[in-house]
Formats: C-alpha cells, sequence, structure tokens
C-alpha cells in the first residue's frame, strides 16, 4: 500500500532519528577511543554513577484526563500527610550513602591509577638497570 498524496510519510522522521543514532553512535566511539584501558572505563562508569546519586521525592502523576487532578491531589495529600516524615529521613541517608560511595569509588580509582604508574616507572627502572647490567664495562 503506498501512501496518498494527502499523507504526509514518515521519511523526514526517519531520516531525523537516523541521524540522532548516528550522532550518538560516533559520541560513543570517541568516548571509548579515549577510554582506553579499565580505569578509563571506570571512570566513565564513575561520572555515571555520580549523575544517579541523588534520588528524589516520587512525583505524583496520573494518565487519567477526567480524573487526573484529583487523583494526583489526592496522592499529594496522603503523601504530605503519611509518607513525608519517614520518606525523607530515608530519601537523605540514601543520598548520603551514594555520595560517600562515590567518593570512595573515586579515591580507590585515583589509587589504582597511582600505583600502575609507579608500577609502570619501576618497570622502566628495571628495564634500564637490566641494560646497563648487560652491556660490558671498558
Amino acid at each position: 500500500m503506498e501512501p496518498s498524496m494527502d499523507e504526509p510519510t514518515n521519511e523526514p522522521r526517519v531520516d531525523e532519528v537516523l541521524q540522532q543514532l548516528r550522532a550518538g553512535v560516533r559520541q560513543r566511539q570517541a568516548e571509548l577511543a579515549t577510554a582506553g584501558a579499565g580505569t578509563d572505563e571506570a571512570r566513565f562508569k564513575l561520572v555515571e554513577l555520580t549523575s544517579k546519586e541523588y534520588i528524589q521525592e516520587p512525583i505524583p502523576l496520573s494518565p487519567r484526563p477526567v480524573l487526573g487532578k484529583w487523583i494526583v491531589f489526592v496522592r499529594k495529600a496522603f503523601f504530605h500527610a503519611f509518607m513525608k516524615w519517614y520518606m525523607r529521613p530515608v530519601l537523605e541517608q540514601q543520598n548520603a550513602f551514594n555520595q560517600s560511595a562515590g567518593r570512595l569509588i573515586q579515591d580507590l580509582l585515583q589509587g589504582q591509577e597511582k600505583l600502575a604508574r609507579q608500577l609502570r616507572e619501576m618497570d622502566a627502572r628495571l628495564t634500564s638497570l637490566e641494560r646497563r647490567r648487560e652491556t660490558p664495562e671498558p
């Protein structure tokens, strides 16, 4: 079934979506190219973790067009009357835990990078000492 002249075609929309997908793939490839080893991948995941470390209070929604406003009002009233005193301390505690876990992971990642750098330096020193030992002295 071919579209008639009056029906709009989905081709411009498909082209737009494909262009966005290609841009996303290029961005991801660039990120992966810059993130070479495991520590770079861990840094990428750390950024993702820190972007999700804050948990917010739930926002009441309702997809029903007629009763939706009343349902949202009842949910908000119920939350403020009965759940707010319980949820806020839990959310604050979870957010504090997420922040401290993120800082700890960042510290561990920095320590791992420092140890890897020291290991490379020691390996280079050992290689140079072995070369000096193997070369005959006059």
